[in-house]
């Protein structure tokens, strides 16, 4: 009787106490995991080039294009006639004016209001693609600080809440999942750009999937950054 007493504390203290420590050592291990302290230098070879992403937009725009309905046949005698009298009033002048021309025109011309109207150029390429074939990147338990390569700096609090950043010109959001990292960046015009970083378990490689939304297209371009660690 007098054994069995003082033996039951303590194994009840050992259990919780092991708990604890097995508790402690996957948050530690995890953290380490999350950790994307280092620099990194582009992989051009396993990432989705500027070329690549443009031809992805081009892509799309065409997708997207209203599909242009045929010319009205429905009326018969009358557009003949008018053909007859287009052709016998000059041929050339006629297709100058109303055939190629005109349609190349009115292309010209829409193209060129969506440009000018205050918001990214539909052709411009994703925010940061010239700046990140070099990532300095610097995180503690609160924040990260991403330097690309000696122009942009971005800096944000892993907490979820958008904060401006990235020399003042966008709000910028990020936070740990369980996958690895997620930075969001919101640009004028409408323009955002949202990257999901995760890094191999051996800490050598990275990846950085970005989803980019601007107004010239309405689906999201999807593409991807590879990176080697340099430090390790």
């Amino acid at each position: 009787m007098t054994s069995t007493k003082p033996l039951g504390l303590p194994r009840a203290l050992l259990l919780a106490t092991s708990s604890l420590a097995v508790a402690g050592t996957l948050h530690a291990a995890g953290s380490g995991l999350l950790d994307y302290s280092g620099i990194w230098r582009l992989d051009e070879q396993h990432s989705d080039s500027p070329s690549d992403i443009d031809a992805r937009l081009r892509l799309e725009r065409k997708r997207e294009e209203p599909v242009q309905q045929p010319a009205s046949s429905s009326s018969t005698g009358t557009p003949s006639a008018g053909q007859k009298s287009g052709q016998h009033g000059g041929h050339g002048g006629g297709n100058g004016m109303g055939g190629h021309g005109g349609h190349g025109g009115g292309r010209g011309q829409s193209k060129t209001s969506t440009s000018d109207n205050g918001t990214a150029p539909p052709d411009a390429p994703p925010p940061l693609l010239a700046d990140d074939s070099l990532l300095n990147v610097q995180q503690d338990a609160k924040g990260i600080r991403v330097v690309l390569g000696d122009k942009d700096q971005l800096d944000s609090r892993l907490d979820g809440f958008a904060r401006q950043s990235l020399n003042g010109s966008a709000m910028v959001q990020s936070q740990l999942t369980a996958t690895g990292l997620q930075i969001s960046m919101q640009f004028d015009g409408d323009v955002r750009l949202r990257q999901d970083w995760v890094q191999s378990p051996d800490g050598h490689h990275l990846t950085v999937t970005e989803t980019w939304t601007t107004p010239a297209v309405q689906q999201p371009i999807v593409f991807k950054r590879s990176y080697d660690r340099l430090d390790m």
